[in-house]
């Protein structure tokens, strides 16, 4: 749940922290006070576009900050994939934005792209507007609550993976059937293609040996001459001693004193060890000389060309040998289905059956979980919606079977309704006013009561355009929704509604030093009385509007 919102230079207000509780809690005050910049700063926190208009005058740049704890296993287990370690059960989000119009957004101290905000924050909290029930509006909206109450994530998600599959076979069919002329220049440049990268046939490591060779080729005068020198040096001179010669020498002259000096045979070994490691060195030298050809510049040339070769295929296949080899794979794989089209063509249209006899069966499944859920969530939004004042609605799910396969299923979903006794069920966007939408977005979540997992609801002016007795019965089922683990929190300027609260929250705003700053306080009973008072009676309190309060309050100890 929601444990605290930080609020630094929003709007109006300077600097203010909430801390609402467990259960359901209202948050009231005058228009204007700053309400709606409390819920503006969720929004941020869910990672809704931020303004450098929102940033408070004067100042340069603003914060916003939640802290969630209670964290499910659920959500511990989406935010491990997105790369967010929790500690302690608890998440914190951090939204800042600068005067220049940029935002930086963190969990748990780490900086993460919108993105991940925008697909985590919602499991934690959910916010519902003025004009969220405007999204029953859209039948597409429909499936996704049905399915929601369906249970039947295992064979959707059967059935998306067939569904992709039947997109990819019918992607390959329609290849194999373009046009015969496309298809014979497809062929013959694949075919350029395969042969131009076999006429090279390049090979893993190859270019930097023959860069390597190429300099040592460049330099092949030098190499030669110092290499001579050196063996001379070392191993063999005609014109003189070499080192091998001179230790030669000493390794006579030492056998002679081998019955003289006591160390005399040790020193024969290191001096005979000497001498090979002298002879090998001058014999790899002089094998530096043999490039392989009486002409290094001949070699030279065709290294060059090799690598002219290489270059090209990188250039026109990938910047590896492995892309390379990749591309050609892929080359070949094309060739082969233009050039066998008509027997792939048929096996694709068999494979392609197979598939559609089998997503119809899956399909079908879920048809049958629809229509039972249908059923039952006709019943339970039916009895919500009675019980919220409308008492002779009339409320149907309509499973409808489509021509073809969708990437939901094999079926329409709409949401019929008929609010006045006499009319016939119509789609909600022809009959369903404001406040009945909002009635029944809150049917809908009372509905899914023992399968919402979001964490905190907030409700944004619910009661709206609704009457008094409908406005408690919200409330009752406000505090319904909230008595089962989830907290609820809603901005209302209605009396039976913020009576029947856990905790209410006052939203004000004063003058400080000039400036108009607004703030947050609970309210203890005498307050609330007062509150409750002047959204029954306006500015002036009277000793009527502090009665009626009085007795709104006790009525839902």
């Amino acid at each position: 749940m929601l444990k605290e919102l930080s609020i630094k230079n929003i709007a109006i207000i300077r600097q203010e922290c909430v801390s609402p509780e467990e259960g359901l809690t209202v948050l009231t005050g005058e228009t204007g006070a700053g309400k709606s910049i409390i819920i503006d700063s969720v929004g941020l926190i869910m990672g809704e576009r931020a303004s450098k208009e929102l940033i408070r005058g004067g100042t340069s740049k603003a914060m916003v900050s939640a802290l969630f704890d209670g964290i499910s296993d659920e959500v511990s287990a989406a935010a491990a994939e997105l790369g967010i370690e929790i500690e302690d059960g608890t998440l914190l989000f951090q939204r800042d934005i600068t005067a220049s119009g940029g935002s930086t957004a963190r969990i748990n101290g780490r900086a993460v792209p919108l993105s991940i905000v925008r697909e985590l924050a919602p499991k934690l909290i959910t916010i519902h507007g003025q004009h969220s029930g405007e999204s029953l509006l859209n039948e597409e909206t429909h499936i996704r609550f049905l399915d929601a109450f369906a249970d039947a994530e295992a064979e959707k998600s059967d059935y998306a993976a067939l569904y992709d599959t039947m997109l990819s076979v019918q992607k390959r069919i329609a290849a194999i059937a373009r046009d015969e002329q496309e298809k014979a220049r497809t062929i013959e440049q694949l075919r350029f293609q395969i042969k131009d990268i076999d006429a090279v046939s390049p090979r893993e490591g190859e270019e930097e040996e023959l860069k390597n060779k190429r300099t040592k080729l460049q330099n092949a005068e030098k190499i030669t001459k110092h290499a001579k020198l050196i063996y001379r040096a070392l191993a063999r001179n005609e014109k003189g001693f070499s080192a091998c010669d001179l230790i030669d020498k000493a390794l006579e002259a030492m056998d002679s004193l081998e019955g003289v000096i006591k160390e005399a045979p040790a020193y024969v070994e290191l001096l005979t060890d000497f001498r090979y490691r002298i002879e090998d060195i001058a014999e790899t030298i002089r094998g530096e000389c043999d490039f392989g050809v009486k002409n290094p510049s001949e070699l030279l040339d065709k290294i060059e060309e090799r690598l002219d070769n290489l270059q090209r295929l990188r250039k026109k296949y990938g910047a590896t040998v492995t892309e390379i080899r990749e591309y050609r794979a892929r080359a070949m794989e094309k060739l082969h289905d233009l050039e066998c089209s008509e027997e792939l063509a048929q096996d694709l249209e068999n494979e392609l059956s197979d598939i559609r006899k089998r997503m119809k069966a899956i399909g079908a499944a879920i048809t049958a979980k629809r229509r039972a859920a249908a059923k039952a969530l006709e019943e339970r939004i039916t009895a919500e919606l009675v019980f919220l004042d409308m008492e002779k609605v009339r409320f149907r799910i309509e499973v409808a079977p489509l021509a073809q396969f969708a990437q939901n299923g094999m079926d329409r979903v709409a949401f019929l309704v008929s609010a006045n006794p006499g009319e016939p069920l119509q789609p909600l966007a022809k009959v369903a006013s404001g406040g009945e939408l909002s009635r029944m977005m809150l049917a809908l979540r009372c509905a899914f009561a023992d399968k919402e997992h979001t964490g905190t609801l907030i409700f944004d002016e619910i009661d709206t355009g609704i009457s008094g007795r409908t406005s408690h019965r919200i409330g009752v089922k406000l505090r319904e929704v909230a008595s089962s683990g989830t907290q609820v929190i809603c901005v209302t300027h209605s009396p039976q509604i913020a009576a029947i609260a856990k905790t209410h929250l006052f939203v004000s705003k004063t003058e400080i030093d000039g400036r108009t700053e607004s703030s947050v306080r609970i309210l203890e009973r005498a307050e609330r009385e007062e509150e409750i008072a002047r959204i029954i009676g306006g500015a002036e309190i009277t000793d009527q509007t502090l009665a009626a309060a009085r007795e709104l309050l006790d009525a839902n100890l």
